[in-house]
């Protein structure tokens, strides 16, 4: 494809561009759960369709705006929206409805409080708090409780968390129980004071987090840290949007509890301390950002698989731009 700075590839690699979605298929998706099911926690997206509507289509939205559309040679883009049931059990729904509905509150509830009590969005971090072996007995209620101690008293004090009770095995392939809690959340100093210190070995006597949160585990076990990528560099984090949204995707939740709750606000922005604004989620292209409008297809063009958990399904493609003289269904 031709070089076009409007042209994000790696958003449209995340949203399916141009496969089939079945081949979308994470480790995640794929590994079975140890224990089968026996266990006693499970991840989200494994049971059946709550109604015979999940993954059905509804309509196409598109995008015409050629002239900005070099990049996919210059044709129209389309995404097949479908009917989500929006529940976190449910195999047709939970990652692109369920999932996209959780992450886009999260971060309209961090857009809130940046309005109303000034915390800058900017200074929300990804850190990942993993639960000593000698808690997994708790429940659930009490563990996500130690889970939000543990992170004030390694310097964050108020966040969101997300429950995750696996993790891989890559040699078995399959997920074993290793409860941790994934939390965005504000970090008392923030975290570039840390992000961009070059001293190796020195953090024990620091009052930044580094420090404050090594000293926490001697005293009590936990492990807290900032996520860190491949590399094992803690980057800053791009979107919020996008970190809560890969997170509940793999998130999970204790079989017998009928409403679980995997998320769970803490500290100053916990639910009873205001009303979360929520965003209307737009439909824009990811190729030139224009937003998407209601459209048709061509009347003449090739059939498409229009409806989820179909063979060939594709929720985003792109077709020849035809003008719009009415010749269109």
């Amino acid at each position: 494809m031709p070089a076009n700075d409007s042209f994000d590839s790696r958003f449209l690699k995340a949203c399916g561009f141009g496969k089939e979605e079945s081949q979308w298929i994470t480790q995640y998706d794929g590994f079975p759960i140890r224990g089968g099911f026996l266990s006693d926690y499970a991840i989200v997206g494994r049971d059946s369709p709550t109604n015979p509507y999940c993954g059905k289509h509804r309509r196409y939205m598109k995008c015409t705006e050629t002239s900005l559309h070099e990049a996919i040679g210059g044709q129209d883009f389309y995404y097949n929206n479908v009917t989500n049931c929006h529940s976190y059990r449910c195999h047709t729904c939970w990652k692109y409805g369920w999932c996209v509905y959780r992450a886009n509150i999260i971060e309209s509830r961090f857009a809130t409080a940046e309005k109303l009590l000034g915390f800058p969005i900017k200074s929300v971090e990804h850190v990942i708090a993993s639960v000593p072996k000698r808690l997994y007995g708790l429940s659930p209620r009490e563990m996500v409780h130690e889970t939000i101690l543990a992170c004030k008293r390694s310097g964050v004090p108020s966040g969101v968390t997300i429950l995750h009770p696996f993790r891989k095995d890559q040699k078995r392939r399959d997920l074993y129980k290793s409860f941790h809690y994934h939390v965005l959340g504000y970090i008392d100093g923030g975290y570039d004071r840390c992000r961009a210190c070059i001293k190796v070995g020195c953090c024990w006597d620091c009052d930044g987090f580094e420090g404050v949160t090594r000293r926490a585990h001697t005293q009590d076990g936990w492990i807290v840290s900032v996520a860190k990528n491949e590399a094992g560099i803690a980057e800053k984090r791009d979107s919020i949007f996008g970190t809560a949204w890969y997170q509940l995707e793999h998130s999970g939740y204790k079989v017998d509890v009928k409403n679980f709750q995997i998320v769970l606000w803490f500290g100053a922005v916990a639910k009873r301390k205001f009303k979360t604004q929520v965003k209307r989620i737009k439909f824009s292209c990811p190729v030139c950002k224009s937003d998407l409008h209601v459209g048709f297809l061509p009347r003449n063009c090739e059939p498409v698989v229009a409806n989820r958990r179909e063979r060939g399904f594709l929720k985003n493609f792109t077709l020849p731009h035809v003008e719009e003289d009415g010749n269109s269904y």
